[in-house]
């Protein structure tokens, strides 16, 4: 990929990430969540498509949160805690 398209691509994907992203205090992940687009277009070929981008957003937050702890597991881990101070 020459060095021209990879900026066009990473000019669209930095300003589509910036207009959906979140997490205000982070802008490192929106770096890393940037890096993470431009490789997937790399490897699956570039078209401008907001909606790719916004899928790819998903799955590069949904690869962040696989070690979350979820309500349902704190709430697991209150019983487990209850029961030892028995």
């Amino acid at each position: 990929m020459s060095n021209e398209f990879r900026e066009q691509i990473l000019e669209y994907v930095s300003d589509t990430v910036g207009e959906m992203w979140q997490l205000e205090t982070r802008p490192d992940l929106e770096k890393d969540c940037v890096d993470f687009i431009v490789d997937e277009y790399y490897d699956e070929g570039f078209s401008k498509d907001d909606l790719y981008v916004n899928f790819l957003i998903i799955k590069f937050l949904s690869n962040l949160c696989t070690d979350a702890v979820s309500s349902q597991d704190l709430e697991y881990m209150a019983q487990q805690q209850r029961g030892n101070d028995i």
